[in-house]
């Protein structure tokens, strides 16, 4: 993991190249994620369509956030041949860290209409010092 979450240089190289390589390693979706700061809070919003929110985990622990998250495949018949198949199915986990201490006690976390929205208040005195240079 990097401080920008798990998108290191090897899983950008591979994900590019051989975007069926994380199948092969029982990961076999990622959900699209923005991170931002708004209003003194960092907001995660994540697009993850066709779960229910109890498939969904969110936990905040030490200044990371982790996503996880189960979808099931809908359609489990050997039989059909099909012509495209680009719905995913599996886990997914993402990790990020996070510059600055989360107040963990308020977090909150949103799931409507297959987006994630979870809001990440920063803790009071955390805020970044200004150190002089003599």
């Amino acid at each position: 993991m990097t401080p920008f979450g798990e998108e290191g240089l090897g899983d950008v190289f591979f994900d590019r190249l051989w975007p069926e390589w994380r199948r092969d390693m029982g990961e076999e979706w990622t959900p699209t994620v923005d991170l931002f700061e708004k209003e003194g809070n960092y907001h995660l919003k994540a697009e993850i369509p066709g779960l229910n929110k109890d498939d969904l985990s969110v936990t905040v622990h030490d200044g990371v956030i982790t996503l996880t998250g189960q979808k099931e495949s809908s359609h489990e018949e050997t039989t059909d041949a099909y012509h495209v198949k680009e719905m995913r199915s599996g886990s997914f986990t993402r990790s990020f860290r996070l510059a600055e201490e989360i107040d963990e006690e308020k977090v909150d976390a949103t799931y409507k209409d297959g987006v994630l929205n979870v809001i990440l208040p920063k803790k009071e005195g955390s805020k970044a010092k200004k150190i002089e240079v003599h």
